[in-house]
């Protein structure tokens, strides 16, 4: 039996976003990856998992030129994932926390 690895880190709501539409749900840190789950699939199993060995780049961004809440992290391989977060600051310093490590 596996054990339960508690809460995340640090969780907020979130957005997936493409430049022009968003996915809503929440975005959590855990000890070895960050984690989107969208809203709504919450008895499935999608959801995004980026492994934080895996972030070569966090960066905020801001969205539509008017707020400060935009996320960028990306991939040694050049991919990256945007999104737009209720608590970015506090995400943004708590996962570059962790990349420190």
């Amino acid at each position: 039996m596996s054990k339960n690895p508690g809460p995340p880190l640090f969780t907020t709501p979130a957005s997936l976003w493409d430049g022009a539409s968003q996915l809503p749900g929440s975005l959590e840190l855990w000890e070895t990856e960050a984690v989107f789950r969208p809203t709504g699939f919450a008895s499935g199993h999608l959801s995004l998992r980026i492994p934080l060995a895996g972030i070569e780049k966090v960066e905020e961004y801001l969205v539509f030129n008017l707020a400060r809440n935009g996320l960028r992290i990306q991939s040694r391989e050049g991919k990256y994932d945007l999104f737009v977060l209720e608590d970015m600051q506090g995400f943004k310093a708590r996962l570059l926390e962790m990349l420190a490590r």
